[in-house]
């Protein structure tokens, strides 16, 4: 294998699938109540959950500090003649410019970091496809070429009932559109060039659902489709969406995933929604 995979926990990988596929996770830190916490290491979904719960104040996150990219840079270039970097979108952190900066810190490897434009369960997609092609030996640049094709064919729908957390982390981006008056409304948002979007206000949970069948029926290709429900700490409403969409629809394969602590911290414990690719 001469192409080495990394990323960071904003991917929201497992062990398991890190393992798997060889790929290299560089955490992200979560503060909370004045306590710092690697991300998925030191703090995993469920107890982020339980904390986010409990606490008034909202946690808040950070880039990994340069250094950890350059030594982790540096181990693989010792094994590897190319590394691809790939992390979560620059409108939403400034990982991927640290992560940039150091690869050219660091002789011995050809170093490509990749702006995913996306986060959470997209961008642990996108790697764990770019790992596999990896280990069958596929190029460099034939991996930067499925990068391109993966950014467009990754989709990602999601509601939030509470709005609060994307407003005061400030990752609300373009979707400050939809604060005000939220009564019975549910706001269906996706990720755009690197960016939460607002796509479409619902009033009622019932065209909530018929909304994301109708995505579901556009999004979907003539090829395999793959679906991955996504939710924070209440599973009840993922778990509707998943049998709705099951009924309707044949899929290649089905998940259920949950939002890491870093994503967390920014839309909250409420969200829950599909992926399709």
């Amino acid at each position: 294998m001469e192409v080495a995979i990394v990323t960071d926990s904003t991917a929201d990988l497992s062990e398991d699938i890190l393992k798997k596929y060889n790929i290299t996770m560089i955490p992200l830190q979560v503060t909370i109540g004045g306590k710092d916490y690697l991300d998925r290491v030191e703090l995993k979904p469920d107890e982020f959950l339980d904390i986010l719960e409990e606490i008034e104040e909202l946690p808040t996150t950070s880039q990994p500090p340069l250094g950890k990219f350059i030594d982790v840079y540096q181990n693989l270039a010792q094994d590897y003649d190319y590394i691809m970097s790939i992390h979560i979108s620059g409108e939403m952190s400034g990982t991927v410019k640290t992560a940039a900066i150091a690869s050219n810190m660091v002789d011995g490897a050809a170093i490509e970091v990749v702006d995913s434009e996306t986060v959470t369960v997209p961008l642990g997609v996108i790697v764990t496809e770019l790992a596999k092609e990896a280990q069958q030996g596929k190029s460099l640049s034939e991996l930067m070429d499925l990068v391109d094709k993966l950014k467009e064919q990754v989709k990602i729908y999601f509601t939030i009932e509470e709005l609060d957390y994307l407003e005061k982390g400030g990752r609300i981006g373009k979707a400050t559109a939809f604060l005000g008056n939220l009564f019975k409304i549910h706001p269906l948002l996706t990720i755009e060039d690197g960016e939460i979007v607002p796509h479409k206000k619902i009033r009622g949970k019932k065209r909530l659902y018929n909304l994301f069948l109708k995505l579901a029926e556009e999004t979907r290709t003539s090829g395999t489709n793959n679906l991955i429900i996504l939710h924070g700490r209440y599973e009840e409403q993922a778990e509707i969406l998943k049998e709705k969409l099951k009924a309707n629809y044949k899929w290649n394969t089905i998940e259920v995933e949950k939002f890491g602590s870093v994503v967390g911290s920014h839309i909250g414990p409420t969200p829950f929604g599909m992926i399709i690719w």
